[in-house]
C-alpha cells in the first residue's frame, strides 16, 4: 500500500505542476482505496474534497498510517550472536571454575 500511496501521490503533484485544480476522479478512487487500509477516519476526512494541496495533506496522513502498520507488522528481528564460540567459550570456563 505505500508504493501505491507514492504513486497516488506523484499523480496528486502532477495536477499541481499542471496547474489542474481539482484531482480526477478516477484518481480519487484509487486514493479512497489506499486512505481505507491506511485508516478508517481518512477516507471521511478527504470527503468531498477535490483540491490538490489538500489530499496531499490526508495522503501524507495516510502514508504516516501505513508506515506505523508495517512496523507493527514486523515485530523485532532476530538477535543474532557476533561472537557466539567467544560466548560459550567464556560460559564454559565459568562454569567450569565453580
Amino acid at each position: 500500500m505505500l508504493q501505491e500511496s507514492d504513486e497516488l501521490l506523484f499523480w496528486v503533484e502532477e495536477c499541481l505542476v499542471q496547474e489542474i485544480r481539482i484531482v480526477p476522479g478516477w484518481l480519487v478512487a484509487r486514493l479512497t482505496v489506499v486512505l481505507r487500509q491506511a485508516h478508517p477516519e481518512l477516507p471521511g476526512r478527504l470527503g468531498r474534497e477535490r483540491r490538490p494541496e489538500q489530499v496531499m495533506e490526508i495522503i501524507y496522513d495516510a502514508q504516516s498510517a501505513l508506515m506505523e502498520q508495517a512496523c507493527r507488522s514486523r515485530g523485532p528481528g532476530e538477535v543474532i550472536p557476533l561472537f557466539a564460540r567467544a560466548r560459550e567459550r567464556m560460559l564454559r570456563e565459568a562454569t567450569a571454575t565453580l
